[in-house]
């Protein structure tokens, strides 16, 4: 839990952000269920509908309402009946932006709507955790839509826990041109649809894998789009990552891209703060969803459920390279006398064990990591960044060294899962964005 922002819900108090209730009512059940079913996007909490039967999602339904007393000595009220959304016009969406100036919402939102409003850093939920203001113009930070009538719906409802109140007192025709000014302002063309669960390919190729992640053999591979998932509230989080592979008889390689504006290539210094991305890979053949969920927890696996890791980190790279230059320009030269008569060659003190930027760990859930033995050590990798965007090319040969290895050579497909660390939101350890597990399909050999 102290890895995620927001925090998970306390159960306890029986409130909810997300109801078709009127503001102050316990939800009705088909909210609880559809908040599963969809997820709350922008936050930990994933979209479980492709993950769990009705069946499962009703029982589960069941059990979070056990957690509050609320629901045995409250009804939850008629839920809120929404007719058709009118038509935005100019008109309705001046009239809207004055509502919005009336009622203050700039004070938190902003007078831009991006969430840096005078008040926005002083807000506490009723849980007393600091709220985080997102940013009204972006599609992909809405938890609960940004459909005309879904912020209608919010509007009319509030959101329990928050200072984000309901505006039911205002008139039916203020609320939908409030809502329509919203809508004017959210940039759509910037929304990606989030597929939590893919199945993805290794293709088949002929020739030697490369390692540099610009070769023109990456150009004839598909690729495939990663949702994200940030582990905390912020502002332009990386939310998707680019997936290729390719096999041959001797190994596999993936080319994972992700768009990164700033590269942060040193954690030299304590402050400093280093790009990273990891792919994880459960042991074992299970499958997801099937035989009572036995796959691990995609956050780092758990007790008895190994987890596989291969990390790739900028500022590994950047020693190497760092490395590889000092040596070619000091070729042929006696380092020994250059430096203080024979003392530690710098060169070698960057990292005196690395030749590669990526190692290899394994896990069974939070504060368990632990890397392999270096002679274990069976992958390769390098990174580029390049016109905004960083490419990380990982290889490793089909055949494993140890049990703690990913068996590519299997049956079922592969559970594999992925994360990246960004330097310029100084993430570390659980501070980053993840992947649920998605499905790669068994390469052959």
């Amino acid at each position: 839990m102290a890895y995620l922002y927001p925090w998970p819900r306390d159960f306890r108090q029986g409130v909810f952000k997300y109801r078709t209730t009127p503001f102050g009512s316990i939800p009705q059940d088909k909210d609880i269920y559809r908040t599963i079913s969809r997820g709350v996007p922008g936050t930990a909490m994933p979209a479980w509908r492709g993950a769990l039967s009705e069946d499962e999602t009703w029982g589960v339904v069941e059990y979070i309402k056990k957690f509050s007393k609320r629901f045995e000595k409250e009804k939850p009220r008629k839920a809120i009946t929404i007719g058709p959304a009118p038509a935005s016009t100019p008109e309705t969406v001046e009239n809207g932006k004055k509502v919005y100036r009336e009622m203050g919402c700039a004070q938190c939102h902003g007078t831009d709507l991006q969430g840096d409003g005078p008040i926005a850093h002083e807000l506490y939920d009723i849980w007393d955790h600091r709220l985080f203001v997102y940013d009204l113009t972006d599609p992909n930070t809405y938890k609960f839509g940004f459909d005309k009538k879904d912020l209608f719906l919010i509007l009319t409802t509030g959101i329990d826990g928050t200072p984000m109140k309901s505006y039911s007192h205002l008139t039916d025709e203020q609320r939908w041109d409030l809502a329509s000014y919203i809508e004017s302002k959210v940039r759509k063309e910037v929304f990606k649809p989030a597929q939590y669960e893919l199945d993805l390919t290794a293709h088949r190729v002929d020739h030697e894998i490369n390692m540099d992640p610009g070769d023109p053999m990456w150009e004839n591979v598909p690729v495939q789009n990663i949702h994200m998932i940030p582990l905390n509230a912020r502002r332009d989080p990386i939310d998707r990552i680019q997936f290729q592979s390719v096999v041959n008889d001797e190994g596999i390689g993936f080319r994972l891209e992700w768009e990164d504006s700033q590269p942060d290539r040193t954690s030299s210094r304590h402050q400093d703060f280093k790009d990273a991305v990891a792919m994880e890979f459960a042991l074992g053949e299970v499958l997801l969803h099937d035989h009572g969920h036995n796959e691990p927890f995609f956050g780092m696996g758990n007790r008895g459920k190994v987890v596989n890791i291969w990390q790739w980190r900028a500022d590994w790279q950047t020693e190497i390279e760092t490395k590889e230059k000092l040596e070619y320009a000091t070729k042929g030269l006696d380092l020994d006398t250059m430096i203080f008569g024979g003392e530690v060659n710098p060169v070698d003190a960057l990292n005196p064990f690395r030749d590669v930027p990526v190692e290899e760990m394994n896990a069974e859930g939070f504060g368990t990591l632990t890397p392999q033995p270096q002679t274990k050590q069976n992958v390769e990798g390098k990174g580029v960044w390049k016109d905004g965007k960083w490419s990380v090319v990982f290889f490793r040969t089909l055949d494993s060294l140890n049990k703690w290895d990913i068996k590519f050579a299997r049956k079922n497909p592969v559970l594999v899962a992925f994360a990246i660390w960004d330097g310029k939101h100084q993430d570390r350890n659980g501070r980053k964005v993840i992947s649920m597990w998605q499905r790669l399909k068994p390469p052959h050999h």
